[in-house]
């Protein structure tokens, strides 16, 4: 049994966008939350970076469907397929992570402080925490999926 490579290649677009898709859109809930809660225009940060969760997946599709020709070997139509996994299930698991620490933080109730002290209408100091601490914390989260699309660069070559 032979496998179509046009088929594996095209799967391989679309597993990228919708599990990159997946994970940017429920980090994007829990951030929204988040946002919500706060007052500062910073809040959106982890908002814009849950976003650019599902620009990798469109990457990473945009380029191996330019790479789709009716000479596509199985071997590169294997490489795209596991490329689009690469990426998607990197970034899905990127979403998830901060997902879940955003939802801790909704949970929580935990407000972050930019500078100095915190008002006294921001809560409790125990529920304060820096601003820079935060958003390290997110960075480290969408690492998992940038190493994921840097994988997916060097398949699709």
């Amino acid at each position: 049994m032979s496998s179509d490579p046009t088929l594996l290649a095209g799967l391989g677009c679309a597993l990228a966008v919708f599990l990159c898709g997946l994970g940017a859109a429920y980090a994007t809930s829990h951030a929204s939350s988040f946002a919500l809660r706060h007052q500062d225009l910073m809040a959106m940060v982890p908002v814009v970076q849950a976003g650019v969760l599902a620009v990798y997946g469109i990457i990473i599709a945009y380029l191996i469907q330019s790479k789709i020709t009716d000479a596509l070997s199985t071997a590169d139509a294997y490489k795209f397929f596991t490329a689009g996994l690469s990426v998607g299930l990197a970034c899905l698991a990127s979403g998830f992570g901060m997902g879940k620490f955003l939802k801790q933080c909704n949970a929580e109730e935990l407000l972050f402080v930019r500078k100095g002290k915190a008002e006294p209408k921001q809560g409790s100091a125990s529920k304060k925490f820096s601003f820079t601490t935060f958003v390290l914390c997110l960075i480290y989260l969408e690492a998992i999926g940038l190493y994921g699309l840097i994988v997916a660069l060097y398949l699709v070559g």
